[in-house]
């Protein structure tokens, strides 16, 4: 448990920091002005899973499920297998409805607001609307690295507890935990927004892939 706690702990953040969408969107853009996200084909052996009023599909052979830690996850199965110490993996939160495709106004408000919250250790490397399957959505790059102000923000949020982070080490052993490289998704499912975070090692395209099918396959009630 303190492993998978560990290895999910910066993807965790990366949702905490970025500034969610729950309004209305501006004048209806053409998906097709931005570049675009390659499609993906959905796994004949996928398998469904649901958490919290998200239900999405997963390639069962590459990647498990779990939401013991209160969010839909995937984990990349060879990583646990292994035992590994930096899991590649993918989160799924719900913001709330919105109303129209996304635009540039979205993505600027998002990056606002992310420069007014001022929280030291969460950088946006990339970010871009493009096109996924003919609908718009906001995609970005980011590197966490675990400080006392996202810590504070986790406690602030729930996410973890002073027991916890004791249990952990302390905050001097999370915060000499090594950043994270990560890619996040905000699209529009079933008028919800939500936001999908992917923490990778290696293979950036394994994990953007399962994104893509979760998105494509996602459905909220």
């Amino acid at each position: 448990m303190k492993k998978k706690f560990l290895v999910l702990l910066l993807g965790l953040l990366c949702m905490l920091c970025l500034p969610v969408l729950t309004s209305c969107g501006g004048d209806e853009p053409a998906a097709e002005a931005y570049p675009e996200l390659a499609d993906v084909e959905v796994p004949e052996n996928a398998e469904e899973a649901s958490y919290d009023g998200f239900s999405a599909k997963y390639d069962a052979d590459q990647w498990v499920f779990d939401s013991s830690l209160n969010n839909f996850s995937i984990y990349d199965i060879d990583d646990v297998m292994e035992g590994s110490a930096s899991t590649s993996n993918v989160n799924v939160i719900v913001n709330g409805p919105y109303e129209g495709p996304l635009d540039e106004d979205d993505l600027a408000d998002l990056l606002e607001q992310l420069d007014a919250m001022n929280v030291s250790g969460f950088e946006i490397v990339d970010s871009k609307l493009m096109n996924f399957a003919g609908e718009p959505l906001i995609y970005y790059e980011a590197e966490t690295r675990l400080t006392d102000d996202l810590i504070d923000l986790m406690i602030e949020s729930g996410s973890i507890t002073e027991e916890q982070i004791e249990a952990l080490g302390g905050r001097e052993a999370l915060m000499e935990m090594p950043a994270a490289t990560q890619m996040g998704i905000n699209a529009i499912v079933d008028g919800q927004s939500i936001s999908v975070t992917g923490t990778y090692n290696d293979d950036k395209d394994h994990v953007l892939d399962a994104m893509k099918v979760l998105i494509k396959t996602g459905a909220v009630s």
